[in-house]
């Protein structure tokens, strides 16, 4: 096996050659640079923050969770773009009969919702 060369210094002393090299010390501050950026740069949906917005439709399907609570709930808006909901937990401003009711009449519903995970979750539905 081959060592490394010897290096004479000025004052006749023996130098070795540096252990680390800069060109492996430059690989290592750009990865480094690198994963900072990657885990200060984030989505916002990772950041905590709900997207909340409206829509006004007709009612499609209404599911109960029970006589006061809705479990789920589906509405075609005015351009005929169909919404699936979920909905929170506890009473979110109808009772299912009540929203069947509308579907029976055709009378619209607006429902306020935030989007988590990837599921649009109704919070409050008014007339």
């Amino acid at each position: 096996m081959e060592s490394a060369p010897e290096v004479w210094g000025a004052a006749g002393d023996l130098m070795m050659p540096p252990v680390c090299c800069f060109r492996s010390l430059g690989f290592l501050i750009l990865a480094l640079m690198l994963a900072l950026i990657l885990a200060c740069s984030g989505d916002s949906s990772d950041s905590g923050e709900l997207q909340e917005g409206q829509v006004r439709g007709r009612v499609l399907e209404v599911v109960g969770r029970n006589l006061a609570e809705v479990e789920t709930l589906r509405i075609r808006d005015e351009s005929g773009k169909e919404w699936a909901f979920s909905a929170a937990q506890g009473f979110i401003g109808f009772s299912p009969s009540h929203i069947r009711e509308h579907q029976i009449s055709g009378e619209s519903l607006l429902i306020t919702y935030v989007v988590q995970d990837g599921q649009l979750i109704a919070l409050d539905i008014i007339d």
